[in-house]
């Protein structure tokens, strides 16, 4: 039998109006407590985890917070470094820096990148110059041929200053160092390229900064504040330090006879390519500044000379730390006026030494130091050695062997040898004289020293002996032993000797000026000579050469006697004898001849005919051996 259902028709309709509950929740599900469970059956449920530790869902947020951020800033800085290489193609220089080098891009666009010909085409438009380029040493550890260049650009300017420099003055205004850039399509190419990595603009120092080296200070009141003009630029001598590149750019100022050197320390960071300017220079004496290795340590200092005569004065410049990336260095002198220690006996050390007594000052240096032991600071170990590097030059200079006494006693006393000294003074009366000019033509500097080591040992005879002479030969005799009242610790004894010294340096600067205007008066023979030996000679001015000029001959006067300007002298002359200073002493010998006011003589020259006529000749030199004196004179022949 077949059935057939129509399923819309027959399919079953929900019943109306009623009412499906909702399914029951897990909650209520849990709740509900089935009827054969006993009470202590029913299962206790656990505390809610979440609310035991907020600190973790802080940690959670901040992190993905941080990290928003930080991916935030990365794309916020790529768009910017993409903006800013679009719009300046040299952007990609500080990129490089961090770099390897084998793998760093040429910087730049194709305008920036020259070669050397092109460079200074570029310049000569801007109105300027360039200069010799000067080549920056070759990295090592890598293959380059062709060094970065340091490149001078200067301008030609009318200076006012007497410069070493022609008008108009060709000076250097600007440094500029050019990275050598290899392009990848051009390396078939014999030409090199170079790009610009730094400058630093450069003006000389002012007038009034160079004058105010030198020992005469009127000098400052004719200078001005013009800038002078920078000419050379040159490596400097010496052994530099090994960080940076360091160069020596200066120029020479003409004041008299003299040719002051003055310029400008410049550095060049090739981590950073970075040029600066640290430090302007001066030397009174002449010489460029150069490296040396005074003060121990890991790097050399820059010593510039300030030297005057025998008084040895260099500023030593030590390289410091600064807070500046490009260039972290900066120069900075050792000074000896600064005390790193409160301690007397070394207090005592720096006075000595910035008065000019450098031996001396390095000894109670040494005893100061001993006497600190571990509490000696680097500061005072620094101004040690500087004061032992002045004392070896005044030590050197002291130990030499001088023709003249003045600059015997003169480097003895630099050195604080006053009892040396005393003994050279007494030597000799022409010392004396020659000893006094000496003393009174010092500016100032000795009787510092004695002063200086006077508050060191109030009690030391020799130096206040020395502070008598040298106010004698400046101001006289009253006024020496004025100053010599007026010294502690003095007694009787010592206050007798220096007495005496200072009437034998009065009575020798009165015979000097006696002898200047004394004419000669001298008995004696004369012989014609064919031939001398100038060895055999003295002469009072040792770089004259004895010469005969036109119709001139050779005469020989054995001196019997002579008048000295006091009394009449016989032979034999055992008080002329030529001992240990014997240009001073001829000068001196010369002088109570007679022969340095006048140095004419007349000689009776016998005549062909066996008469005598009276000849003038010209005394040129003089001999002294086993007390005999003899005059060589240079006669013409037709007077």
């Amino acid at each position: 039998m077949e059935h057939k259902i129509n399923p819309s028709k027959n399919r079953a309709k929900p019943p109306e109006n009623q009412k499906v509950a909702p399914p029951p929740t897990r909650r209520r599900r849990q709740n509900r407590r089935p009827k054969n469970l006993q009470e202590s059956q029913i299962p206790i449920p656990a505390a809610p985890t979440p609310a035991r530790y907020p600190w973790k869902r802080l940690v959670a947020n901040l992190t993905a917070l941080s990290v928003l951020c930080g991916c935030s800033a990365l794309m916020g800085g790529g768009a910017w470094l993409s903006y800013q290489l679009i719009v300046d193609p040299n952007g990609n220089k500080l990129i490089s820096q961090f770099v390897p080098g084998w793998s760093r891009l040429p910087t730049g666009s194709r305008d920036s990148i020259q070669t050397l010909d092109q460079i200074k085409a570029s310049v000569r438009k801007l109105g300027f110059v360039t200069g010799e380029p000067l080549p920056l040493p070759v990295d090592k550890s890598t293959d380059n041929s062709v060094s970065d260049l340091l490149l001078p650009v200067m301008v030609e300017r009318t200076v006012n200053a007497s410069t070493v420099c022609k008008n108009p003055c060709r000076q250097i205004v600007e440094l500029r160092v050019y990275n050598r850039v290899q392009l990848p399509d051009r390396d078939s190419e014999p030409e090199q390229y170079f790009q610009l990595a730094s400058s630093v603009n450069i003006e000389g120092p002012a007038e009034s900064f160079v004058i105010a080296s030198l020992a005469d200070s009127q000098s400052n009141n004719q200078a001005s504040n013009q800038s002078l003009p920078l000419t050379e630029l040159r490596r400097f001598d010496g052994k530099p330090p090994a960080s940076g590149i360091w160069f020596n750019v200066s120029g020479k100022l003409v004041r008299g006879d003299k040719k002051i050197p003055y310029g400008q320390v410049v550095r060049y960071n090739p981590s950073q390519n970075h040029l600066i300017s640290l430090l302007d220079w001066v030397s009174a004496a002449g010489q460029p500044p150069n490296w040396q290795q005074i003060v121990k340590g890991q790097n050399p200092q820059l010593a510039i000379d300030q030297t005057v005569g025998l008084e040895p004065q260099f500023t030593l410049y030590q390289i410091g730390p600064r807070k500046f990336l490009p260039n972290p260095v900066q120069l900075t002198a050792i000074s000896l006026e600064e005390f790193a220690l409160n301690d007397e006996t070394y207090k005592n050390g720096l006075r000595l030494a910035n008065s000019g007594l450098w031996s001396p000052g390095l000894n109670v240096m040494r005893m100061a130091k001993t006497k600190a032991g571990q509490n000696w600071p680097a500061i005072a170990q620094a101004q040690l050695e500087t004061i032992e590097f002045h004392a070896k030059i005044t030590r050197a200079q002291a130990l030499a062997s001088w023709a003249s006494p003045g600059q015997q006693v003169l480097a003895e006393l630099i050195d604080g040898r006053w009892s040396q000294a005393l003994q050279v003074f007494e030597a000799d009366p022409s010392n004396s004289h020659e000893i006094a000019t000496t003393l009174k033509n010092d500016g100032g500097r000795l009787l510092n020293r004695v002063d200086a080591a006077l508050r060191v040992n109030a009690a030391d005879a020799d130096v206040k002996a020395w502070g008598a002479l040298i106010v004698a030969a400046q101001d006289g005799t009253r006024e020496a032993m004025t100053w010599l009242d007026q010294q502690l610790d003095t007694d009787s004894e010592t206050r007798s000797r220096i007495r005496n010294l200072v009437n034998k340096l009065e009575e020798a600067v009165s015979q000097a000026q006696t002898l200047q205007d004394h004419k000669s008066q001298i008995i004696g023979s004369a012989t014609v000579i064919s031939s001398i030996n100038p060895a055999e000679w003295l002469e009072p001015q040792s770089k004259t050469e004895l010469k005969l000029t036109g119709e001139q001959v050779w005469y020989q006067v054995q001196v019997a006697s002579f008048y000295d300007g006091q009394r009449w002298v016989n032979s034999p002359f055992a008080d002329v004898e030529v001992r240990s200073f014997p240009d001073t002493q001829v000068k001196w010998l010369w002088g109570r001849l007679g022969l340095q006011a006048d140095p004419k003589i007349q000689i009776e020259v016998a005549m062909a005919n066996g008469q005598q006529r009276v000849a003038v000749g010209t005394v040129k030199a003089v001999q002294v051996q086993d007390g005999s004196l003899r005059l060589l004179a240079a006669v013409d022949r037709r007077s």
